[in-house]
């Protein structure tokens, strides 16, 4: 939730309930007997991707004297919540922010916390607010290009989304390109790899093609599924493996040219879910995904 919409509705709230000052739980604060200081929403979600900035806002209907509101929390202990937000003579809205040092966190990772206000009892708001951090999770739109498939010998244009997954790692899609339009059997699927930004090299999952009996897979997807350990998708060891692989195999690695804004992607090949064996393909052929 941004700031701007809850200062919008603080306002449109404030219009309707007037203008009375807080009151603590013990009657000794406030000037008025008949206000509070609230969270405005009971869940406030933020996303570090798009803004790592971590604003709670708490809030009072009175633009009274500057004051002080004490708050407690609980959750993740890699978050540091303030003990208290002041809010400044002629304001309704203290903002709190959340602290954090960023190498601390884990990517694709959500944390919670659960943040209460001590002092005062909420009348038209909350008194309590549940907190979700997401660190990151949403793909953005990195760049429009064109796709040439050379399993299917098709040209596309698509638009490449991309996030962050781990240190100098992207995992990537391309919507709806791998498969066919067209055919039993050949589902059209968003075509997902991950990319190393610091090698520039290119890792691409097992992939299936909505058929169930067949699948398709680069050479190196093929190698880590049936010829190796089962690592998970995206993992250190699993990159690792598919770069051994494919340095003992005549094959090119998938990678990124910048020179030539070029992703060469899987020399693909249809084989069997069983043993990973190789029914045919077009090794030497690989989708190439061409940033404009």
């Amino acid at each position: 939730m941004k700031t701007n919409r809850i200062l919008l509705g603080l306002a449109a709230l404030a219009t309707l309930l007037g203008m009375a000052a807080c009151e603590k739980n013990n009657g000794n604060g406030g000037t008025a007997a008949s206000d509070d200081c609230f969270f405005i929403g009971e869940q406030l979600a933020y996303n570090l991707t798009s803004n790592p900035t971590i604003i709670v806002p708490v809030a009072r209907l009175s633009q009274g004297a500057e004051m002080t509101v004490n708050v407690t929390s609980s959750g993740s202990s890699l978050f540091t919540v303030p003990s208290s937000v002041k809010m400044e003579s002629g304001n309704r809205i203290g903002e709190m922010e959340l602290t954090y040092d960023p190498k601390s966190l884990t990517f694709n990772e959500t944390y919670v916390l659960d943040i209460t206000i001590s002092d005062f009892k909420s009348i038209y708001g909350y008194e309590k607010v549940h907190v979700i951090i997401e660190y990151p999770t949403s793909y953005f739109e990195y760049g429009a290009g064109t796709i040439y498939e050379g399993w299917w010998g098709e040209q596309e244009d698509k638009t490449l989304f991309v996030r962050e997954y781990a240190d100098n790692v992207y995992q990537c899609y391309l919507p709806e390109c791998w498969g066919h339009d067209s055919g039993p059997g050949y589902d059209v699927q968003d075509y997902v790899f991950f990319w190393n930004t610091a090698t520039n090299k290119l890792y691409i999952p097992f992939q299936y093609m909505g058929c169930e009996d067949w699948c398709v897979g680069d050479q190196g997807s093929i190698a880590c599924k049936f010829g190796g350990p089962d690592y998970k998708a995206g993992s250190a060891e699993w990159m690792a493996f598919i770069d051994k692989t494919y340095a003992n195999h005549a094959f090119v690695q998938p990678h990124y040219d910048p020179s030539k804004k070029a992703f060469y992607l899987s020399d693909s090949a249809a084989c069997s879910p069983a043993d990973g064996s190789v029914a045919y393909g077009s090794p030497g052929s690989p989708d190439i995904f061409y940033l404009e």
